[in-house]
């Protein structure tokens, strides 16, 4: 099998495939000769032309049953055309809010909310409903003034049995589907049958009269060519639109070169003005550098000169003061401090986290001082 080119499934299109079919079994119709012997088994009594009389009659029968819903609305419509009367605003209105109601009752068991429900229920959207269906429901008085006023004169009635049998359909299916019929009025609903089952019987009574011509409208053969056409359309639009989807992306790409190019400006003046900050403020620390090293330079002379004030000191010091063999072996900062204690230039007090910490000797002084 090949499928078609104009596919839309592209892996698809125009390729040969091949499908492997396993036949399960074959059989083949064998009609049987429709003779008196054949008929008598069908029904004791039966020949075989009383068996074709009433095939063609069940045959007939369906068919009419298929189509009687067109047929009862084509004679309707003929009923509605040669009558005329006028109908009343008050009963239009009555009949339209009774359909207006029947129509938001659908919705709602159609699922949707009551607060939607409720946004359309306003004086407008009725008005506008109403003359949607002002025709049909003018229409539709027409033909039950019709239907009536023929049933009187033929002196057609429905029978009581049948209004029964249908109103027992109608509850039977009612249940079957899960609705509650508790709510229903009987009396209203035996109303409606009846004048349904009455209209049915009038139009047949006058589809018996009537001169009427059945026209059989058939669907179209197939048109291969027309298919083909349409196939052929619908590549063509899917083209159409890739390329201008093409033509769009390479606007948009166009677009973010350009906002590219844009930005690498932007970039290179900014990354130009960074740089001469940057130069300028180098410069300024290193012009703050040169005033710090002239600012250090003093201190470091007077660091010097005042250590070399405390070597003299400590040069300059009797020997009876100093016994520097008691410094031997110190590092130079305890050496510094050492010193400084024997010169009596630092106080010792006791650690007062020592056990032997005796904190009277401090009250004394405090209450001396």
């Amino acid at each position: 099998v090949r499928f078609p080119d104009a596919l839309k499934n592209k892996d698809l299109a125009g390729k040969d495939a091949i499908f492997d079919v396993e036949i399960l079994s074959a059989s083949r119709r064998t009609l049987p000769e429709v003779t008196d012997e054949f008929a008598n088994e069908v029904r004791e009594g039966l020949t075989a032309e009383s068996l074709k009389d009433e095939l063609r009659k069940a045959v007939d029968s369906q068919d009419a049953q298929e189509y009687m819903g067109v047929r009862n609305a084509a004679l309707g419509k003929a009923l509605s055309d040669i009558i005329d009367v006028d109908v009343p605003d008050t009963l239009v209105t009555n009949q339209a809010r009774e359909k207006y109601a029947l129509m938001m009752t659908d919705m709602r068991d159609s699922g949707m909310a009551d607060e939607e429900i409720k946004k359309l229920i306003n004086p407008e959207n009725f008005i506008k409903y109403k003359d949607i269906q002002k025709d049909d429901i003018v229409r539709d008085f027409k033909i039950s003034m019709a239907v009536d006023e023929i049933a009187r004169l033929e002196n057609i009635q429905v029978p009581a049995y049948q209004v029964e049998e249908q109103i027992q359909s109608l509850k039977d299916q009612a249940a079957k589907e899960g609705q509650s019929t508790d709510g229903l009025d009987d009396e209203q609903m035996r109303r409606k049958v009846e004048s349904t089952l009455e209209r049915r019987m009038v139009y047949d009574l006058l589809a018996e009269v009537a001169d009427l011509e059945v026209e059989y409208v058939t669907d179209d053969e197939f048109d291969e060519d027309l298919l083909e056409k349409l196939a052929q359309e619908s590549l063509e639009r899917e083209q159409a639109a890739e390329a201008e989807q093409a033509s769009e992306e390479g606007k948009q790409q166009d677009e973010v070169v350009a906002t590219s190019a844009v930005v690498d400006e932007e970039a290179a003046a900014v990354a130009e003005e960074d740089v001469a900050v940057i130069e300028e403020e180098a410069a300024s620390v290193e012009e703050e550098v040169v005033v710090a090293e002239e600012e250090i330079e003093p201190v470091k002379s007077e660091e010097t000169t005042a250590s070399t004030e405390e070597s003299e000191t400590i040069a300059s010091l009797e020997p009876e003061e100093i016994d520097a063999s008691r410094y031997e072996g110190m590092d130079q900062e305890e050496k510094a401090f050492n010193i400084l204690k024997d010169l009596g230039m630092i106080e010792l007090h006791a650690d007062p986290d020592s056990p032997d910490f005796d904190a009277s000797i401090y009250a004394e002084e405090e209450e001396e001082d």
